[in-house]
């Protein structure tokens, strides 16, 4: 298994200020995170909305990041 680029610090960092802000864009959280480079936090952004963890859209000519357990989550009955 190849280890994932991101450390759990930043991991951490991420998860904690969604998890109060539920949603900033991407500039917002790289302000709000100092400790961290503008590197670290897209590639943490990046593994952590590719595992589902946080979720990541386009809105116009910036992205938003959003906290997953702010959205409900959808359930599909097939029958």
């Amino acid at each position: 298994m190849v280890p994932s680029p991101v450390s759990l610090e930043s991991a951490t960092l991420v998860r904690d200020l969604l998890s109060v802000r539920r949603s900033v864009t991407l500039e917002q959280l790289v302000a709000l995170l100092p400790e961290l480079t503008w590197n670290q936090v897209f590639t943490t952004v990046d593994e952590l909305s590719r595992r589902g963890e946080i979720l990541l859209f386009r809105r116009g000519f910036t992205y938003e990041v959003e906290w997953s357990a702010a959205r409900p989550k959808t359930f599909f009955c097939v029958g």
